[in-house]
């Protein structure tokens, strides 16, 4: 018995130290076929900012059904840019998010991605999978259950969590910053 809890510990404690070389391993952005050609012909920007959770809202769990807390609560957002004269084409997505400073009533996540200059682009963050795109996740785990922790950790019946897109025209100059709160958004009833 005391050998299974010592073996379960061990488990935990590799799983965590994969999980946080993996993380800190991965490169910023993925980018789709062709985009990469793209972007070395023609001027890049830099656009970063931050995801803010309010702490109401809790952290989303481990997995679906589980009462455990992210150990990565940022893990599991990304923001993306889209090309909204395209039929919103993803043209990248973070494929890490990091763990931003205390900001009082929320959690914060930061991230940064080289996008083309001078082209108009949708900027969108989410949750879950970035490969859906242009569509989002929408498992429950992200939209409608119950998050751990917080005073307001499951919307409302008729409401999910979202964010709202952005458009941005980055120049050549100076980077952008955008932030992306996010908010329950009451649900389309037809």
């Amino acid at each position: 018995m005391m050998k299974n809890k010592i073996s379960i510990s061990f488990i935990k404690i590799l799983i965590g130290l994969i999980l946080a070389a993996a993380t800190a391993l991965t490169v910023s952005a993925q980018y789709p076929p062709g985009v990469k050609q793209k972007l070395a012909g023609g001027a890049e920007q830099e656009l970063t900012g931050v995801i803010r959770i309010p702490k109401a809202f809790g952290i989303v769990p481990i997995g679906p059904g589980r009462k455990e807390a992210d150990p990565l609560p940022c893990g599991q957002f990304y923001v993306a840019v889209l090309d909204p004269d395209n039929r919103n084409r993803p043209i990248l997505s973070t494929l890490s998010v990091k763990q931003g400073r205390d900001d009082g009533e929320f959690y914060t996540c930061r991230y940064s991605l080289g996008v083309p200059a001078n082209q108009r682009l949708y900027a969108i963050a989410g949750m879950g999978s970035a490969l859906l795109l242009p569509k989002v996740d929408r498992s429950p785990i992200y939209i409608t259950d119950a998050w751990i922790g917080g005073t307001n950790n499951k919307p409302p019946r008729g409401y999910e969590r979202g964010f709202a897109g952005k458009f941005v025209t980055l120049g050549t100059v100076k980077p952008s910053y955008l932030k992306f709160d996010m908010y329950y958004a009451q649900v389309d009833p037809n």
